[in-house]
């Protein structure tokens, strides 16, 4: 025949499946094993109890379900005469065919943990002194997972048992089919007119031919390895060179503190990725492994100190990286300001008391949703230098122009940021890209490919190992490394750490671009409302733990609220407070949302007893000060209310204690009466008419004299959706929601709650399909602020709801709260990076300005917002059936209002959201301690975000920003004479001391700069 045969790669795979068999030299079956179902997952399994009377697993029989938790017990007796150094267990649990490495089982061999099975690691090595000929315990503590994707919760399904072995491993065998297999992988997606995919071929076709694969394979298949391999390696070395690339190979194993499973499973989770990876780390000695989230050390920390012990000789040997930066992987849009500080805080101080200096300064976010402006800001301030995600590669529309760049934050902090390129194909995606690499030649080639980095940048990461649930690499992946570090025609593999990447890059510092502001994430929109009560209890127990630090702070006091921040923290992770996870990790959020609140209220109580005065007073925490009406006891001499009595304040300070005897009645009262089926609402500053559908027919603002609504629109227009995104049903809000809209209406009932002088009210109740929303449409006395309080209890799915608010405000641009700052984003759609922020992410509010008039929406515990041309909409119930098929059933409360304002005057958009989310609290008599304000700042774009007690005990931690784009000077005026003052880190450790005067401080701050500053002041409160 002339030419060259074409079909010689097919004879090659033919041949490696025909080998393949015969890497186990000798094998033996196990006795079968015997099961115990657990009702949950736990780390006090009884693995050593007598197995006599559990259930039997044949071989080749099916068992389990999905979701089970189990014990399984067998024992082995090693073969004599067989090579003990090369035994090794094979365990194919089966598949239930989630996307991940389930079933999984951490294995005991005499109630020691070697190893994990799952579904990528079937093959266990065996100490050698485990063949004594003596009978040893088997036991594995594991989990099916669950079935299919996504997840079926009420899957039948079972799972297919293969033959448990003990073999024995032609080692070098194992390692010829490896490298044969990726040498085919790589040639079969080079150009097959190069040269490298023809001498790599012509290498394989050699080294066949010198493997004798007559019948019958036996010891002339085993007798003629290391011949044939080394005609492999000397055509592979003629085949040519590798590409001028090197990829930096990051092992890895991503693991979701809960989402599929809840947190216990992640405890079980780390014994066996951590175990699998201690284990290629003994075997070999050119492996290392970079593994984030401090969280999981502690965990693995308290649960198996043996291996913990183990990690932390290998991270003294280098060969094991300790990074990430924040105590988990978590949300970063939904967090606020002072839980984004926390998360680095406890993260960066668990790693450097647990592993010394050996922290890797890398932001290590691959999952996470979406990245606010000022993170690189807060990276520089935890001292972080590097930013590594995968997700904006999910982006739906848009490619970010450059996988290597510097990042900027809204005060020009830079850090060096990086977007993994390791494609792999995701659902309808155009561009994803992952960072759990199977090494296939496609991925490995591919992450040069797919970079946009200027052109003399060489060296990239690709991480690799199996995630999500964790698993980690394999030993076959380990080949596949080995195979790719000299493969012509493919970049240049080499075992690697993030912290070498990085220095790497950094050698190109000068040629990389810069992205400013915000990464927004094209994609996952849904999160930032998918089960709303986790959005409040989240940002309740946030406001809860930034009142009773502040309290403790004015009292003198130092409780230690580590552990609560900690738990927290762990709730802020990106599939809990996201609420894309299945019901039991919402079952176990519950309890902990529950103690942190009772823990929380115990330290805010005993701060409060050490506040009380001679007389009654109220305690206000908020960071800005201004007109109050507040709830006291009964008795106060203020308006009747459910719960006590309304007092007004015409100034409530920042960080104060104030007798209620300095509170009065409003100059001028809020009124309300009933019109037209509806009712007017009026005080001194506006004029609010509500239709009989509890919609806003007018507001008119009497100082700027105009109507703040768009002429013939009304206003908390309650519109629904009908929402079926594509895919990730909890996570997305896909465009064509709007394809389907109708407004809420129905039965409705309209009655006067509140008649003033302090605050009026209107109460709305509405029944439409099967659900009942109240709203009480509140107005204070001497307020613009109009109040929503919303309870519904709902009962739709995949129905979205929206507040719309059309306005008398048309602005090219909207702006947005987010932690630390504020941004601005387009409010047309004309752009295809504008157009895809239809639903974007904000913490307390957004508003439209012209140069008159600036019209807000704020909220108490909503992140999700929308404005386009002249209308705000806030998002306020999702509804969605997965993976959890009852999100967002039942029960809501929340608040969300409507602010006009002049545009000048941002501080009463700042005074009004801070006390839509931070109530003050009311003091009984019984005390000596004076009344006054602790601090404020007499600059009202400079914000004191947090007080709280410095960790140490010496003096009090205050961490402030400038709020509104302006970089000025700013005084701080405390209570008493400042002793010492110093601008310090995230750690408290001082960096520079701050000129002081009497009871002030004066500092500089640049545009959305945050600085913490440590004080000791004299008679503290």
């Amino acid at each position: 025949m002339a030419g060259r045969w074409p079909f010689t790669p097919e004879k090659i795979a033919s041949r490696l499946t025909l080998i393949a068999p015969h890497i186990y030299r000798r094998k033996v079956p196990l006795p079968p094993f015997r099961i115990l179902p657990l009702p949950a997952a736990t780390l006090d399994a009884p693995i050593c109890a007598d197995p006599t009377g559990w259930e039997e697993i044949a071989p080749f029989s099916y068992w389990g379900s999905a979701d089970l938790n189990f014990v399984m017990k067998s024992e082995i007796r090693l073969p004599e005469g067989w090579q003990a150094e090369n035994l090794a267990l094979h365990l194919p649990l089966g598949v239930l065919g989630d996307i991940f490495n389930h079933p999984e089982a951490l294995v005991h061999i005499d109630g020691k943990p070697i190893g994990s099975a799952d579904r990528y690691h079937h093959t266990i090595p065996l100490d050698a002194a485990l063949a004594d000929g003596k009978a040893h315990v088997l036991s594995l503590l594991g989990w099916t997972g669950l079935a299919g994707w996504p997840p079926d919760l009420n899957s039948k399904a079972k799972l297919f048992m293969g033959e448990p072995l003990v073999v024995e491993i032609d080692r070098d065998l194992r390692a010829f089919h490896a490298r044969a297999s990726a040498v085919l992988d790589a040639a079969s997606h080079l150009d097959p007119e190069s040269d490298a995919h023809r001498g790599l071929i012509h290498a394989l076709d050699l080294a066949f031919k010198a493997l004798d694969t007559r019948a019958p394979l036996r010891d002339t298949l085993h007798a003629s390895v290391a011949a044939a391999r080394q005609v492999l390696d000397e055509g592979i070395a003629a085949a040519g060179a590798p590409s001028d690339h090197v990829l930096h190979g990051i092992g890895h194993a991503h693991m979701d503190i809960a989402y599929l499973w809840p947190i216990d499973q992640i405890r079980l989770k780390n014994a066996r990725t951590y175990s699998n990876v201690l284990r290629l780390m003994e075997d070999d000695p050119d492996f290392r492994f970079s593994h984030s989230q401090p969280q999981l050390y502690a965990m693995v920390e308290q649960d198996y100190p043996e291996i913990f012990a183990q990690i932390r000789a290998r991270v003294a040997e280098g060969r094991w990286e300790v990074m990430g930066g924040m105590w988990v992987e978590p949300d970063l849009n939904i967090p606020g300001p002072e839980a984004l500080v926390r998360q680095l805080i406890l993260g960066r101080s668990y790693f450097e008391d647990r592993f010394g200096g050996m922290e890797t300064p890398v932001l290590w976010l691959p999952d996470t949703f979406g990245f606010p402006a000022q993170i690189p800001q807060l990276m520089r301030h935890a001292g972080l230098k590097y930013f590594v995600t995968n997700k904006l590669n999910w982006n739906q529309k848009n490619k970010v122009p450059w996988s290597t760049h510097h990042w900027e934050a809204l005060d020009g902090s830079r850090v060096l940021a990086h977007i993994l390129t390791t494609p792999r194909e995701v659902q309808y995606l155009p561009f994803p890209t992952n960072y759990k690499s199977d090494l296939s030649a496609a991925e490995v080639l591919g992450t040069v490919r797919d970079t946009t980095v200027p052109e003399g940048v060489t060296e990239l990461p690709i991480c690799y190992g199996y995630g999500d649930g964790g698993g980690g690499p394999t030993d076959d992946l380990l080949f596949k490394a080995r195979a790719f570090a000299n493969m012509p025609g493919a970049p240049r593999f080499r075992m690697s750490t993030v912290r070498e990447t990085f220095a790497a890059l950094e050698q190109h510092a000068d040629s990389l671009a810069v992205w400013k502001g915000e990464h927004y994430m094209e994609g996952h929109r849904g999160v930032l409302t998918s089960q709303a009560w986790i959005k409040r209890a989240n940002r309740c127990a946030e406001r809860a733990l930034h009142e009773a630090e502040a309290l403790a702070a004015m009292a003198g006091q130092t409780p230690d609220l580590t552990e609560t921040w900690r738990l927290l923290c762990l709730q802020q992770f990106h599939d809990i407070v996201t609420g894309t996870s299945i019901p039991a990790v919402f079952e176990d959020a519950r309890r902990d949302f529950a103690r942190i609140r009772a823990i929380v209220e115990t330290v805010a109580q005993e701060a409060a007893e050490a506040l009380q005065g001679d007389v009654p007073c109220v305690a206000s925490t908020s960071p800005v000060g201004g007109p109050r009406i507040v709830t006291g006891p009964v008795g106060s001499g203020g308006q009747a209310t459910v719960g006590g009595e309304l007092l007004y304040f015409d100034d409530l300070p920042s960080y104060s204690v104030v007798p209620i005897t300095q509170a009065g009645l409003p100059p001028v009262p809020v009124t309300i009466e009933m019109q037209d089926g509806g009712a007017a609402l009026e005080n001194s500053e506006v004029r609010v008419v509500v239709t009989a559908d509890g919609q806003l027919a007018e507001v008119f603002d009497k100082v700027l004299n105009r109507n703040i609504l768009k002429p013939d629109h009304t206003a908390n227009v309650l519109q629904v959706f009908e929402d079926r995104p594509i895919c990730w049903d909890a996570w997305d809000i896909d465009p064509s929601f709007e394809d389907r809209m109708e407004i809420l209406t129905g039965a409705t009932e309209v009655t006067i709650a509140e008649e003033g002088p302090h605050r009026a009210a209107l109460r709305v109740e509405t029944r439409w399909r099967d659900s009942v929303v109240v709203q009480t449409i509140r107005l204070c006395a001497m307020s613009r602020r109009v109040d929503f309080v919303t309870k519904v209890d709902w009962h739709e799915q995949h129905t979205l709801l929206k507040a719309a608010f059309p306005v008398a405000v048309t602005a090219e641009t909207a702006e947005f709260d987010i932690q630390w700052g504020a941004v601005r984003r387009s409010t047309k759609r004309e752009s295809s990076f504008d157009a895809a922020r239809f639903e974007v992410p904000a913490q307390k509010w957004a508003r439209l300005c012209d140069d008159e008039l600036s019209i807000a929406v704020l909220n108490d515990c909503k992140y999700g917002y929308d404005v386009r041309d002249d209308t705000i909409r806030i998002t306020l119930i999702k509804s969605s059936t997965s993976p959890d098929p009852n999100a967002d059933q039942g029960r809501h409360l929340f608040t969300y209002a409507l602010l006009p304002h002049a545009a000048i005057d941002r501080s009463v958009l700042d005074h009004e959201a801070y006390a839509l989310n931070t109530a003050p609290r009311f003091l009984l008599a019984g005390g000596s301690t004076p009344t006054s304000t602790f601090v404020h700042s007499r600059s009202s774009n400079v914000i004191i975000e947090t007080l709280k007690p410095a960790e140490d005990g010496v003096g009090v931690i205050l961490r402030i920003f400038e709020a509104h784009g302006r970089g000025t000077s700013v005084t701080l005026e405390f209570y008493g004479n400042v002793l010492s003052a110093s601008i310090v880190g995230f750690d408290e450790k001082t960096s520079k001391e701050i000129p002081r005067s009497g009871n002030c401080l004066n500092l500089v701050l640049k545009d959305y700069e945050i600085i913490t500053v440590r004080v000791v002041v004299l008679n503290e409160y």
